[in-house]
């Protein structure tokens, strides 16, 4: 279970990275992201996606191989393995799955055309835009709004 948390910490640490402007000094901000093309965008939401549903099926993998004595079962393990596997939290974590790439764009521009939000990196700007789209609380929503945007404050 460590090995699983320590892996998904690594691989979110890794996707809040990912992107990275393509100068070393040029933030992947929102003042970086409104300076993109609509299909620049796109892609990178594509990407992004992509990656993130990637790693989220390799931690279900895991899980499977966990319950399997350390190896992804050969046969069909049932419908009750696989939702106990694709339900934990690292893989919830990591889904982007029911969310179309317009829809996403279409929520990174709404969220950085708030001023406040400019300084917010764009792999985080994506997993808050996520979780709006999603349904998640207003509460919840502003928890993590408040946790992102201090998180990039310079001291």
């Amino acid at each position: 279970m460590k090995r699983r948390i320590g892996f998904a910490l690594i691989l979110l640490l890794f996707a809040i990275r990912i992107g990275r402007g393509q100068s070393p000094s040029e933030p992947d901000n929102g003042y970086w992201w409104v300076s993109q093309s609509e299909t620049y965008k796109l892609a990178l939401v594509n990407g992004f996606a992509m990656a993130m549903t990637t790693a989220a099926d390799r931690v279900a993998l895991m899980c499977l191989a966990d319950k399997n004595g350390g190896v992804i079962p050969e046969k069909y393990p049932g419908e009750d393995m696989l939702k106990v596997c694709a339900q934990t939290p690292t893989v919830t974590l990591f889904s982007f799955g029911g969310i179309r790439f317009g829809q996403l764009v279409e929520g990174m521009d709404e969220f950085y055309k708030d001023f406040r939000n400019k300084g917010v990196y764009v792999t985080a700007a994506m997993f808050f835009v996520r979780d709006e789209i999603k349904g998640k609380s207003p509460k919840e929503l502003d928890s993590e709004l408040n946790v992102i945007r201090h998180g990039t404050a310079k001291p």
